[in-house]
């Protein structure tokens, strides 16, 4: 079973290609909202599949690399603002990939979000690009695992910490939106 097919993918893709992108109208970016959204929401139910045993935790491990294969396509859309916005949604989207992966694997963290957000701008101020990007994926987890995201964190000016901040935020947006119950849990190998 797909859990996110490369036509769903595509799909957004021509969404994105038809909209009509306008700074001064937040309104006209919800397309990519949209598209974070949908895409966590079929990380989650890669989760719940794995919960009650349809599929085996290597099995959610391959759709979720099949996911990321999806991010790494660089798209030009012929218009920067979309490219751009585009690209800082694919960069967030490799958090949902990455925490979710962190989650199967029954990954645990007891580190504050504030600890770990600081961690991941000291790591991206050192050059150390994938260690702050694990950074911010155990935020994710911490969200994925039913920590509440709070809403006053100290969030960076630019880089690519902020833009995977906003892979977190797609995760506790769809998290609070979601009534899939995600308790913290282990996951017992099959």
């Amino acid at each position: 079973m797909d859990y996110y097919s490369e036509n769903r993918f595509n799909n957004w893709i021509n969404r994105i290609m038809e909209a009509e992108i306008d700074l001064d109208d937040a309104d006209s970016l919800a397309v990519f909202d949209q598209m974070m959204e949908d895409f966590v929401v079929a990380c989650m139910n890669i989760i719940r599949a794995v919960k009650e045993r349809e599929i085996k935790k290597a099995q959610a491990i391959k759709e979720l690399e099949g996911m990321k294969e999806l991010l790494n396509i660089s798209i030009d859309f012929g218009d920067s603002l979309k490219t751009d916005f585009y690209d800082f949604a694919r960069e967030g989207l490799k958090v949902a990939v990455e925490s979710t992966k962190m989650k199967l694997e029954g990954k645990k963290t007891t580190k504050s979000f504030e600890n770990l957000l600081q961690e991941a701008i000291e790591k991206e101020k050192e050059g150390d690009f994938e260690g702050a990007f694990l950074m911010i994926s155990r935020m994710g987890l911490k969200v994925l695992n039913g920590a509440k995201l709070p809403d006053d964190l100290e969030l960076p000016e630019d880089g690519y910490v902020l833009n995977w901040l906003d892979g977190l935020d797609a995760i506790n947006t769809v998290m609070l939106l979601s009534e899939i119950d995600a308790p913290s849990q282990d996951f017992e190998d099959e």
